[in-house]
């Protein structure tokens, strides 16, 4: 997050539809303000990196405490099972990239998790309350060091600088209580989940001879609520982890509009309203989110954008082959095409409105847009009619008229809806794990 909260409810500076409702949903994850910090010169985007260590640390307090043991967010968050985080971004990166295990002495040998029991009550308080960062903030630093004893955090400092990024360890708090963007705004003992560092010296620790978290070195850490749902409570699912450490560990944008209600990206990518996807109407949202859109990926490293002419094929992002076809505009915009099939992670796409079975998505990148500035102020898709990273809609265009609107299934090219964008891209198949296309 940016402070700028995706929600499949509501968002603290939006209105948005139930996930029970129907497909459409919250654009955005996170909330309206600048708390959120995106921009790549504040932690290195690991380009080469295969991998990041995570400490997850799971707090609990005197009126609430984590109901799940230790086992089960390890498995969670580095399981490689489907609808776990790793099993997630193996194959957004096509296998280029994981979270690793923290080293720590807790319960469990290094499985990554360590629990503590904070000797006071829930913060309570809402992200969008003026006390919010003096009342949950010092939970932060106080339960990094109860857990000193059990975590050497001098062996993350890989460059032996005396502080710790986000880019040699990731710090995730699962927070006993609830998630307050899945309600779409506080409830008893909740908390909005966000990414985010500290400003304020006083919550910056400094254990084993290195500080975390700080905002002026690359420091970062990531909250959640544990659980999603108050009607029917369960287990955080892995979307909105997925998407907060996506700002974390890779200083991803936002994509959804965060100056306003419409849609920016829709399901179509993690990081606009993604994270909340499911495949089908009785999964928990959030537990099959989208994948990242083809930018993310080019821009992480994660695949080399190919140029093609005449006839060609794209596979889909499921698949080991996955490809993106990149044509040129001018000197600072492109297209970006890539095969969103039925497979997969993007079998979440069901929250599309429509029937959704696949095909071709066609993203216009505005390199102007994915600056530092725009980083810095996370309004890369804020202006609807000069996104940075725009999916161009075959038809059933309403990402950008409709408020909170989730996208339609139709916005992708194939055979039996568009079959051709202007006259650069032509004969587009039907849709499957192969598509076939021309391109001019």
């Amino acid at each position: 997050m940016l402070k700028y909260f995706l929600s499949p409810l509501l968002c603290i500076f939006c209105v948005a539809c139930s996930p029970s409702s129907s497909n459409t949903v919250s654009t955005s994850s996170d909330n309206g303000t600048t708390n959120d910090v995106v921009t790549p010169s504040l932690a290195v985007v690991p380009h080469a990196k295969t991998s990041i260590p995570m400490l997850a640390i799971l707090v609990s307090y005197n009126n609430i405490t984590i109901d799940a043991p230790d086992a089960t967010w390890s498995e969670k968050l580095f399981g490689t099972n489907p609808h776990q985080l790793n099993n997630y971004y193996a194959e957004i990166s096509n296998s280029k990239f994981q979270f690793t295990k923290a080293n720590e002495s807790n319960a469990t040998l290094n499985d990554g998790v360590v629990s503590v029991h904070l000797n006071y009550n829930h913060p309570n308080t809402s992200v969008s309350s003026t006390s919010f960062d003096s009342m949950a903030y010092p939970d932060l630093k106080d339960a990094l060091v109860a857990v000193d004893a059990q975590v050497d955090f001098s062996n993350f400092d890989s460059d032996a600088n005396g502080v710790i990024s986000s880019d040699e360890l990731v710090l995730t708090f699962i927070i006993a209580g609830y998630e307050d963007a899945y309600e779409g705004t506080h409830v008893t003992n909740g908390i909005w989940a966000h990414q985010y560092c500290m400003n304020d010296s006083a919550n910056i620790p400094t254990l084993d001879s290195v500080s975390l978290m700080d905002c002026s070195t690359g420091g970062k850490f990531a909250l959640f609520g544990e659980k999603h749902n108050l009607a029917n409570p369960h287990d955080a699912t892995i979307g909105i982890i997925a998407h907060e450490l996506g700002h974390a560990a890779f200083a991803f944008p936002d994509l959804y509009n965060t100056a306003g209600s419409y849609g920016g990206i829709g399901y179509f990518g993690l990081m606009g309203s993604g994270l909340w996807a499911r495949q089908d109407s009785v999964e928990f949202h959030g537990n099959t989110p989208t994948h990242v859109t083809a930018w993310n990926k080019v821009y992480t490293g994660w695949v080399t954008p190919r140029s093609a002419t005449g006839s060609t094929t794209l596979s889909e992002t499921a698949s080991a082959s996955y490809d993106i076809i990149k044509i040129p505009i001018n000197s600072s915009s492109y297209y970006l095409l890539e095969n969103r099939n039925n497979s997969g992670y993007d079998k979440g796409l069901f929250s599309l409105k429509g029937t959704f079975n696949g095909g071709m998505a066609l993203w216009k990148i505005d390199e102007t847009k994915l600056s530092k500035s725009y980083f810095d102020a996370n309004t890369v898709n804020a202006d609807t009619a000069n996104k940075g990273v725009d999916l161009v809609e075959a038809a059933n265009a309403t990402l950008d008229t409709l408020a909170h609107d989730a996208g339609d299934e139709k916005a992708l090219f194939y055979l039996e809806n568009v079959s051709s964008y202007e006259s650069s891209v032509t004969g587009i198949s039907s849709r499957g794990s192969l598509m076939t296309l021309t391109i001019q």
